[in-house]
Formats: C-alpha cells, structure tokens, sequence
C-alpha cells in the first residue's frame, strides 16, 4: 500500500510538473510575436504599426500623430500630426495621407515632409506602398488609384487603375509585385486584372498586409490575427488592433487592444 501510495504521488507530481512546463510553453509561444515590440515603447494610444526593416519601425495614434523608433538613439521621434494613414516601402521609403486627403512623401531632410505629391483629384483614404517607385492608395469612392515616380519630371503621375469595382484597401508585395486587396465584401483576394481578382479568404478580413504572392498576414472582422502561407491560413494571435511583418525576415509586430 505504501510503494502504491509513493508511486501515485511521482506520478501525480510529473503530471502537475508536466501541466506547468505546457503552459509556460504555450504561453511564451503564443506571445512571442509580442514579446519583438515589447522593448520598444509604444507611443500614447497607438491604432496602427507598420515596419520596413529590422527595427524601421512607425506607429500612428489615437490622436493621428506619427511617431517613429530610432534604433540608434533608442527612442520615440515625432513625426508629423493629422495623419489619416501611412505605410513603410522595403526600400525604407515612408508615405502617408493627411487629413487634407492628400498623399505626402519623405524628403533628403530627415525631418521634413515634401509638399503633397498627389495632384488633387482624388481623395485618398488608405495607402500602401512597395518602393518610392509605385504608391497605392484607395480613395472615398474606394477605387483602386496608383501612383508612378517619373524620374524625368520627379513627381508621381496618379492614375485610377479601376474606378468600378470597390477596393477597401490594397497591399504590394515587394518580394515579387503582386498586388493583395482587400475587396468586395471585405474579402481577400490576388489582383490580376479588373476583371480577376483570386480570391484567398472565405471570412472577412479589416486589414492585410503582403510580403509576396504566397505570404501575407491579416486581422480579420473578429481581430483575430492569420497568417498566410502558401495556401495556407494558420492562426497568431486574438484581439490584435494593428499588426505588420518586417520585410526582411518576416517577424511579426503586433498592437493589441
């Protein structure tokens, strides 16, 4: 009885010791994204974060002012104010869109922003970009605009790519160009033409960002955060307000509510 007795309690303390070591496992995995930003402060009430490389990080707040994370002094940098969306190229380039709707671009002067590049026919709302090449942006009548630098002039020629079908938002892949969109009924798809976009998710989805043709992350309607590779959608993380993936070795930043 005794031998018994001593035998039940081993075993019961490997499966408590077991639970334990599952659960700081699971814990430390399903945080890890997280645990990337966590020695980087956040700016007060940050709504978006996006990343180039390594730590070429930005956040946008609550209160539309832009901030941006020096890896060499180790701090948070104002920016600008008034922001209604940015994006990061792979190429280090910074755009956003003010509240004036119109499109902005880093100059040569580290702390200054060039007058508008955008030439006043569209009210921009959302905006992506690959490099200081090819800006994309959704307007208030969600259609699908580009912008193109032409080295010639230097400035951006914008022109609507499609102006019947909606486009909530669009992202370019600078690994290969492709371009993902997030469609009619906050789908996801692969645009090819105006005419074909392939789809790539059966639940709606708020936000996405692509590294490629077969890699993308999203949050969808339910601030789940996916991401997408080669086919396949796995799960990351719950209650995710803003999330981007670096360019160079595709970690995954992450805001939470």
């Amino acid at each position: 009885m005794i031998f018994c007795h001593l035998s039940f309690i081993k075993l019961l303390n490997f499966k408590i010791g077991a639970i334990i070591l599952f659960t700081i496992t699971y814990l430390f995995f399903n945080n890890f994204s997280d645990q990337q930003v966590r020695g980087i402060p956040y700016p007060e009430n940050p709504k978006k974060i996006d990343i180039g490389r390594g730590e070429d990080i930005w956040f946008l707040t609550d209160n539309d002012e832009l901030y941006h994370w020096s890896p060499i002094i180790k701090h948070l940098i104002y920016k600008d104010s008034n922001v209604l969306d940015f994006a990061v190229g792979s190429d280090g380039t910074v755009v956003l869109i003010k509240k004036d709707n119109e499109v902005y671009i880093r100059t040569i002067h580290a702390n200054k922003w060039e007058s508008r590049i955008s030439d006043g026919q569209f009210k921009h709302q959302k905006i992506s970009i690959c490099d200081y090449n090819m800006i994309f942006t959704t307007d208030s009548e969600n259609h699908f605009i580009k912008g193109i630098y032409d080295i010639k002039t230097d400035r951006y020629d914008w022109i609507c790519v499609d102006c019947k079908n909606d486009y909530y938002q669009i992202s370019c892949a600078p690994h290969d160009y492709s371009l993902w969109i997030r469609g009619d009924g906050d789908y996801i798809y692969r645009y090819i033409s105006n005419n074909k976009h392939i789809v790539r998710s059966e639940a709606l989805f708020k936000y996405i960002k692509a590294l490629s043709d077969q890699h993308a992350i999203g949050i969808d309607n339910t601030n789940d955060l996916w991401e997408y590779k080669d086919g396949n959608w796995q799960w990351k993380n719950k209650n995710v307000k803003s999330a981007s993936i670096n360019y160079a070795g595709g970690e995954i930043f992450i805001i939470y509510y």
